[in-house]
């Protein structure tokens, strides 16, 4: 075989410079731009597994236990950029509703109040502490609409609760048994009130004050049966803290939301996510109420609905925040249950497969990502220790200038545009560590739901007090044993007596993809230990002003950078003493003392002094009033290496 020229490097680096020059000149809203960059990018895909059918896999005897392997291997890059090909149909076109809930927001200010459609608001709970569920219903209460009641649906049946309830003046409604989980709870909460419209917030998710006025509106629309709002949260993602990446770089949940659900908002196939939504009765009572056949209700309502002719229109606006899972075990039980609910969509009369659908709504609902992507990831470590370890290729008449001009443009493209459409939110590195992570919990879940699509029940995502904290030994086994063995094949095919692959240039190709996947591997073992939450209580970030009264009487007006009840973070002047305690000046006229107990340079870190429960509603009502105003800064790619690197090393 030839060595490399740079001819063989032609295309990849033609298409890494229309990457870096073109794609950021190109408008990301515009469907036109999308698509182009979408068919642009198939296309090379297409390129490239031509070029495998034809040359690598038809001239190999499939009948061999070597021909068999490389008929596999190509069958998953198949399923793999076909399943890529689905969500880059989605994306090519996206949708924003913010001018829209502008415009009729300002309809429903200037009505008259009693003109106003009611609302319920239901805050379902199952077994969070106290300290999880004050703050939601705190903001709940204190939404600025002004027809609307709050109920907090107790599937714990707990009296101090109930108490609580007539305390803060919200209604309370338990039921004698779990039956059916939250899909039955809600279903409760409907038969015993009357609203047309209701809210959903699962018990740890805080409504900003205009939650009702942005999404309420949209209801004229008599299609609309659910407004979705996306899933903000308080606390860092679990994967990044894990890392040590803080909360600076984009996390997987923020892709979902802001740019997959956005693009199939504009094909009308946005499907509800359950907390933070507002749903219509009647439409609902037309599938005879919430589903209980799935684990994943919301989705399954969706779909349900869209057989009725109405859509779940999806508004991308940060209106209520919640708590991402807050350990490893949380987060494996959230996920396994998004897995196993979206495969039994496949399952029931009424799922993906059922009549009434158009062709594109089962595409668009069918579960390939839990049935191909996850699969897949765990594959593409596999196949690199095969090879190093057999000498079985995974692709046969093939040199490394073949990779080079068919594979690596293949990778570029199918990974730039997602970066592009994304604005940033997807890192393919760090992606990768986290779908590999998740695949080590999530393909027995896949395996055990195709035998036995119902066979286990619904389970809560713990929260607070009840999250707790360790490493999942399971999945960090599962990347210990990988990690050795991919190092183990390198260190054998790096010894001439022991090598099994005695070409250098294949040697060469199994080496660097055995070297990525040695990163995610590593990533995935980092990730699988909880490192632990600094806060009993979660702050909001924001870029609030705020007058401070010192301890010497004097006041000054300063910005705000977090709070909680528990404390807040405030900007100080340079020219100032730094005092031992100051007092907030909240709205309405009341002062709240707060102590100074960290200093970091201009930041101060305060201590709230809350003995008085009307203190405690105070700060409560105000940190939940001002909302999560302020994004955290993204890290750069060299931010986000160091990171990674320190956390490696530490």
């Amino acid at each position: 075989m030839s060595p490399l020229d740079g001819s063989e490097w032609a295309a990849a680096l033609a298409l890494i410079g229309l990457c870096f020059t073109v794609l950021p000149s190109l408008p990301v809203r515009r469907t036109w731009a999308r698509t182009a960059v979408v068919v642009f990018g198939l296309a090379i895909a297409g390129r490239y597994l031509h070029w495998r059918l034809v040359e690598t896999v038809l001239p190999v005897d499939a009948w061999t236990v070597r021909g068999a392997w490389i008929w596999i291997v190509y069958l998953f890059e198949l399923v793999a950029i076909a399943n890529c090909g689905v969500t880059y149909l989605v994306l090519t076109r996206t949708t924003d509703h913010t001018p829209e809930a502008d415009a009729l927001e300002h309809r429903l200010r200037c009505a008259p109040e009693g003109s106003l459609p009611r609302v319920d608001v239901f805050l379902c709970t199952y077994n969070e502490g106290i300290e999880v569920l004050e703050g939601p219903i705190v903001a709940a209460k204190n939404m600025d609409y002004p027809n609307f009641t709050v109920w907090v649906l107790d599937d714990g049946r707990r009296p101090w609760l109930r108490d609580f309830c007539a305390e803060q003046g919200v209604g309370y409604l338990t039921r004698p048994s779990n039956v059916h989980a939250k899909a039955g709870n809600i279903n409760h909460a409907l038969a015993h009130t009357d609203a047309e419209l209701f809210a959903i917030l699962d018990a740890d998710f805080a409504p900003r004050q205009d939650f009702l006025m942005r999404t309420v509106g949209f209801f004229e629309d008599p299609r609309i049966a659910i407004v979705q709002t996306p899933h903000h949260f308080l606390n860092t993602d679990l994967y990044e803290m894990n890392l040590g990446l803080g909360e600076h770089s984009p996390n997987e949940q923020r892709l979902f939301f802001d740019t997959i659900q956005a693009s199939r908002d504009a094909w009308d196939c946005s499907f509800c996510c359950g907390s933070a939504s507002v749903q219509r009765r009647s439409a609902l009572e037309e599938i005879g109420g919430v589903p209980t056949d799935s684990v994943t209700e919301d989705i399954l309502s969706s779909l349900l609905l869209l057989r009725r002719g109405y859509v779940t229109r999806f508004l991308n606006e940060p209106l209520a925040f919640g708590l991402s899972p807050e350990s490893v075990k949380g987060m494996f039980v959230q996920r396994q249950r998004w897995c196993r609910g979206g495969l039994q969509l496949m399952f029931l009369r009424d799922g993906v497969l059922g009549p009434g659908l158009t062709w594109l709504q089962r595409l668009f609902f069918f579960p390939s990502d839990w049935l191909v992507q996850t699969p897949v990831r765990l594959f593409a470590v596999l196949v690199p220790i095969i090879y190093l370890w057999t000498g079985i290729p995974p692709l046969e008449h093939a040199d490394l200038s073949d990779l080079v001009r068919y594979q690596l443009p293949m990778l570029i493209a199918l990974m730039a545009p997602m970066v592009w459409l994304s604005g940033g939110r997807y890192l393919p590195f760090v992606s990768t560590g986290f779908s590999l992570f998740l695949s080590f919990r999530l393909v027995p879940t896949i395996v055990s739901t195709l035998i036995k699509p119902f066979g286990e029940p619904f389970r809560v995502t713990p929260k607070g007090a009840g999250a707790g904290r360790g490493v999942d030994r399971f999945a960090r086994g599962c990347a210990i044993g990988l990690l050795a063995l991919t190092l183990l094949g390198l260190l054998i095919n790096g010894q001439p007596e022991t090598r099994v692959i005695a070409d250098p240039e294949h040697r060469a190709a199994a080496t660097f993809f055995s070297m990525l996947n040695v990163g995610a591997l590593i990533l995935a073992i980092l990730a699988s230990r909880d490192r632990g939450r600094k806060r009993t209580m979660e702050r909001l970030r924001t870029s609030a002003t705020v007058v401070c009264e010192c301890d010497d009487g004097h006041r000054v007006r300063t910005s705000m950078f977090d709070i909680s009840a528990g404390g807040a973070g405030i900007l100080w002047p340079d020219d100032l003493r730094i005092p031992g305690f100051v007092k907030l000046l909240v709205p309405g006229g009341r002062a709240v003392r707060a102590d100074v107990v960290r200093v970091d340079g201009l930041r101060l870190g305060l201590r709230f002094d809350l003995l008085d429960p009307a203190d405690r509603q105070t700060v409560l009502s105000w940190a939940y009033a001002i909302g999560l105003t302020k994004a955290p800064t993204e890290l750069s790619m060299l931010q986000l290496t160091r990171r990674l690197v320190a956390r490696c090393l530490g």
